[in-house]
Parts: structure tokens; sequence; C-alpha cells
């Protein structure tokens, strides 16, 4: 019966954070701003009286696909949209302006980075706000860039959320994201706590950082060695892969089970963590 329950609660959480983290991700991808139309970038910024010159047509750039930028003459601040045709030359554009944005304001008031990546998903968000207002995003292989003198900064948000080139770090699937997470987290703590306080009587150490993971080491892989590949690249990957399938081995499990619970350790760690299974230090 008891066995029952635990597998029954664990489902339940489950299917709550993967319910959640679809979701989320389906919101995230919705909020995130779309490429702009050229044509719609040219006649928004034609109605507030700037011109816009298409650089592509004037000089050629690598992996570019429309630069698109406001005359001078014509207005009184610089807004660029630039599209591309491969992420690398999308990046390191980016980058550039990135630098241009957040260098040469030591005045700044106001300094917002938003980033979220996220698959495929990519957005990122520099902003100061000084002596000179200037503004850089990208989404979508494509960069919209601004920058004015600060009396013209409403100016600028305006062009942004009229463009609906912004994206709003609050939004609800970022917090459904985040409660998807914090299930995560809560399964394994408690996983865990369940898993030592069969070892060593003693649950809380899980609450305790860097020793939680110096303890697990010891008691399922045998060894604080292994700790070493934390140091690593991609070696925290290994060494949970390594821990998860010990976990099983230790509580005397077969190993279709030690398996499981490395590609489903959010189902698999609580169903040890309080079966009726006794822990073997000889595994």
């Amino acid at each position: 019966m008891k066995k029952k329950k635990i597998l029954i609660l664990t489902i339940i959480f489950n299917f709550v954070w993967i319910l959640c983290f679809i979701v989320g991700f389906i919101t995230i991808k919705e909020a995130i701003t779309r490429k702009i139309d050229k044509n719609v970038f040219v006649k928004h910024m034609q109605e507030k009286g700037c011109s816009v010159i298409n650089l592509k047509d004037h000089k050629e750039y690598s992996g570019i696909g429309d630069y698109l930028i406001t005359d001078k003459e014509t207005c009184p601040y610089s807004i660029s949209y630039t599209t591309f045709n491969n992420k690398k030359a999308s990046k390191d554009f980016f980058s550039d302006q990135k630098k241009d944005v957040l260098k040469n304001n030591p005045n700044t008031r106001i300094r917002k980075s938003v980033s979220v990546n996220i698959f495929s998903i990519q957005y990122y968000e520099y902003t100061t706000s000084g002596d000179y207002y200037k503004s850089v995003v990208y989404s979508n292989n494509s960069v919209l860039y601004a920058s004015a003198n600060k009396q013209y900064s409403d100016d600028i948000i305006d062009i942004y959320n009229d463009l609906n080139y912004s994206y709003d770090i609050t939004n609800d699937g970022n917090k459904l994201m985040f409660f998807s997470a914090f299930i995560i987290l809560l399964i394994i703590i408690v996983s865990m706590w369940g898993i030592e306080e069969k070892i060593r009587n003693s649950g809380w150490i899980v609450l305790i950082p860097y020793y939680n993971i110096g303890c697990l080491s010891k008691d399922i892989l045998g060894s604080l060695w292994y700790l070493l590949l934390l140091l690593f690249p991609y070696g925290v990957i290994i060494f949970f892969i390594i821990l998860l399938y010990n976990i099983g081995k230790v509580f005397n499990k077969k190993n279709y089970y030690c398996l499981l619970t490395v590609f489903f350790p959010t189902v698999m760690c609580p169903l040890i963590a309080f079966d009726d299974s006794k822990y073997n230090k000889n595994n």
C-alpha cells in the first residue's frame, strides 16, 4: 500500500512539472517577438517623420539580409533594424552592438538586461539610460538597435512597443517555467533526503550545499575522487549520470532499474528513497 501511495504521488508531481514546463515553454515562445517585416519597419518610421535607408543597397554585408537604418537628416534619433541569413553573423553583429550600448555612458541611471535562451528560442536585450538612451534587442536572427539623446527615450520605447519588439520577463510563461523548476528541485531534495535517511539516518545532509554532494559521492560511489569530474566541461553531467545509475546499484536494483533512474530521476529516485530496499555499500 505504501509503494502504491508513493507511486501515485510521484506521478502527480511529475505530471504537474511537465505540464507547467510545456505550457510555460509555449507561452514564452508566443511572447518572444518575431522578425519585423521590412515594409512594416519602413512605414512605421516614415510615420514618425524618419526616412529609412537600406545599407544593403549601397554595400555588401556578409550574412546580412537587410540593414535598415534611419536617415540622420530626417530623424532626431538613430534606429537600425538588421536581419541575418545565419546565426553566426547575427550573434557577431549583436555582440558589437551590445558593446556599443554598454560603453561610453558613464552617467547611466538605469541598466537593464534580459536574457532568454530556451532550446531554439533566443532573446537578448540590453538597455542603458544616461546622457544617452541606448537599447539593443536580439530576437530570431534579427537585431533592433536604438540610440538617442535622453529626451527622446520615451519615443524609442514607444517605437519598440508599437513594433511589438519587446519582451516582458515577468510574463506567465516565466512563472510557469520557474514553478516547474521548483517542483523538480523539491522532488530531488525530498528524494535525496529519503536516500540519506536510509544510508546515514541523517536526511538533513541534503540541505547543506557542497557537503551534500560530497556525502552522496562517498555513500553512493564509494569515493570523493569522483568530485573532480565537476571541474571539467560536461563533467557535471557525467558525474550525475554515474551517481544516478549507482543509486540503484547500492539499493540492490537490477540494471534496467538503474538505467531508468538515469533517464527518469524524478520518477525513480522517490521510489528508491521510500520503498523497502536496503542500502548495500558493497555494491
